[in-house]
């Protein structure tokens, strides 16, 4: 098929998914869907759909999704949450960091939305005892939250599709990212202290009724907490090992989550609300657009052109980590991952380095997200419940002068750190 036309509807849909506020999952399956059925190219046909949906990344978030429901109806999260509440004693400073790094910590490993979720009633709680909007301490929670889920393959949707794309070893990534996240962290920390929550110091006279919480009754069962905590450190050990007995991601995290409904006695369809098919759907929408652009040797031209603009490695990892990280403050990380996966396999072979741009994709798609309210689905969610609750007072560019700071202060560390390393090591 003509490659102006896969260009012009792959750009259409795009723009439509970026606009629309309730229908990008709709559009993206549906647009997915229809190169498909106008067979685009000879591989990308319904028999073949193995070969352009990552069903490695698919059932890697169902089985995930299943187990966080399982420890979520055990009441853990909750118990968590009030636990560091009380301890804050009333000093709100104190705890935005203790609640920022439970947040980023719970991220690694769970998805960030289920995270957010989890801890917005206790935020929402936080704000009216102390008496104040709490959209800028909810934007630190986020931008925290995202941070955390790049830290590992599972913490983010956009790292599971570069984790089985480029099937770098769990242990490695992590390393790899772990000192400009954890430096971009500090930076946040140091933002929000003297910007972002200054005024908010101190919610002491509101103390006694924080202390008064009661943790009786939070854990609703705990036997299962145990048996549900200790399966996801055996699927959380597994994807750590995952490289060395030849073992998908995917299915530590499937098999662990049929265990968990084993030993309940409940079935797929009992936790089925608890999937979020929205971003299922989601996802092979986007895998079947990329896949057209691939497919049609449209992604291999812009290798080849990346190439072209530079033959210096450092130049090549920073275009690969500011592009992507301002197409996704507009387009949302997982769309901008999917649009580079094949791009960034076909300069890696040219590299130094073996993963050092892959890691560039996924710190410029996660950290540029952070800077505007669609770059991340958790961004979107959090954003809307805070104006929902507290009647619609906030606007896209609040947040964005929140979260642009941050991330091009995130996106500058990392390209330090990148060089840094070719430096060193290429």
């Amino acid at each position: 098929m003509d490659r102006i036309f896969i260009v012009v509807y792959f750009i259409l849909t795009f723009i439509f998914i970026v606009l629309s506020k309730r229908r990008r999952v709709l559009i993206a399956f549906t647009a997915g869907m229809m190169l498909v059925a106008l067979k685009v190219s000879e591989s990308m046909r319904i028999e073949t759909i193995s070969q352009f949906v990552d069903f490695n990344a698919i059932f890697l978030l169902i089985g995930m999704m299943v187990i966080v429901a399982v420890i979520k109806s055990t009441g853990f999260f909750q118990y968590v949450a009030v636990r560091t509440l009380k301890a804050t004693k009333g000093n709100i400073l104190l705890l935005s960091v203790l609640f920022s790094a439970l947040i980023a910590a719970f991220s690694m490993v769970l998805d960030n939305v289920t995270t957010m979720i989890m801890f917005m009633p206790i935020i929402f709680f936080v704000a009216d005892t102390a008496g104040f909007n709490p959209f800028g301490f909810t934007a630190v929670m986020i931008l925290a939250s995202n941070i955390g889920g790049c830290m590992t393959l599972v913490g983010d949707p956009p790292n599971i599709i570069i984790g089985n794309a480029s099937k770098i070893p769990f242990l490695t990534f992590t390393s790899l990212v772990f000192i400009p996240l954890v430096l971009t962290y500090i930076v946040l920390m140091l933002i929000s202290r003297f910007k972002i929550l200054r005024g908010l110091s101190s919610i002491s006279d509101k103390k006694d009724e924080i202390q008064g919480l009661k943790l009786d009754g939070v854990i609703t069962n705990r036997k299962l907490m145990y048996v549900s905590l200790g399966t996801l450190i055996v699927v959380v050990i597994g994807f750590a090992v995952h490289s060395i007995v030849d073992i998908e991601m995917s299915l530590f995290a499937v098999l662990g989550a049929a265990f968990l409904l084993l030993y309940t006695g409940k079935d797929f369809e009992s936790v089925a609300n608890e999937v979020d098919w929205n971003a299922i759907l989601f996802f092979i929408g986007l895998f079947s657009l990329a896949y057209s652009l691939e497919s049609t040797g449209i992604t291999s031209e812009l290798s080849d052109l990346a190439l072209g603009l530079s033959s210096n490695p450092a130049v090549l990892s920073m275009l690969i980590l500011w592009v992507s990280g301002m197409i996704a403050m507009v387009t949302g990380a997982i769309p901008v991952v999917t649009i580079f996966i094949p791009i960034v396999a076909e300069l890696s072979v040219h590299y130094p380095l073996q993963y050092d741009l892959w890691i560039a994709l996924a710190l410029g798609a996660n950290l540029g997200g952070n800077g505007t309210v669609t770059g991340h689905l958790a961004n979107v969610m959090c954003f809307e419940m805070v104006n929902k609750e507290y009647g619609n007072t906030h606007s896209f560019l609040d947040f964005m002068k929140i979260g642009f700071p941050s991330s091009v202060i995130s996106l500058a560390i990392s390209s330090l750190f990148l060089i840094i390393r070719l430096v060193i090591f290429g």
